[in-house]
């Protein structure tokens, strides 16, 4: 009796144990939102550096026309400047080479501005009331505003600041400067410029 006992129990214990089927995992809509939606913004991404590492930057031909509003409450219209040579010059508050620059391109002002030399400033995504301090800060006299929506910057291609170009008195691209500029460099083109007919 003790043996048949112990056998059915034995026999009991070897039989497998029933399995439980694991349900097959669903997604959350969420996730599967995120899975699609992330690639292609990736993908948007890559594309739109790609659009503004190869943006034309212009450093020949007619130079693109503007009309930019000035700090002092005026107009300056590039177009309105034919016959003149025209330094414009690309420029931020919050940039440091900008900055280093300022001394030079004051000095230009005071030594052309008499020569048929014109110069205007381009703020580039700045604030106001930072962009008159800087202003105030180097005693800038020259025509200076704002980039309103960057579209001046867009025209000229401008991929960092400061830059500066300078305009021949027909109106096109005699030089462009990518990073700060010096009043030695300047006046060898500004020369130049000057007694070109």
């Amino acid at each position: 009796m003790t043996t048949t006992t112990t056998a059915n129990t034995n026999a009991a214990s070897a039989t497998p144990a029933q399995t439980i089927k694991p349900q097959p995992r669903r997604i959350k809509p969420l996730v599967m939102a995120l899975i699609m939606i992330v690639p292609v913004l990736i993908i948007l991404g890559l594309g739109w550096a790609l659009i503004e590492a190869n943006r034309r930057q212009i450093t020949s031909g007619p130079a693109p026309d503007f009309i930019v509003n000035t700090y002092g409450g005026g107009d300056f219209s590039l177009s309105a400047q034919k016959g003149n040579v025209v330094v414009i010059n690309f420029w931020a508050s919050w940039c440091g080479p900008c900055r280093s620059e300022a001394a030079d391109l004051n000095a230009i002002w005071d030594e052309y501005k008499d020569r048929g030399v014109v110069m205007v400033g381009v703020g580039y995504l700045d604030n106001e009331s930072n962009a008159i301090e800087f202003l105030k800060e180097f005693n800038i006299e020259y025509p200076t505003g704002h980039d309103a929506e960057s579209r001046i910057t867009g025209m000229y291609g401008v991929r960092q600041v400061p830059e500066t170009f300078v305009i021949d008195k027909a109106g096109n691209v005699a030089w462009m400067i990518p990073g700060p500029t010096t009043a030695a460099d300047l006046r060898t083109v500004l020369d130049r410029l000057l007694v070109a007919e």
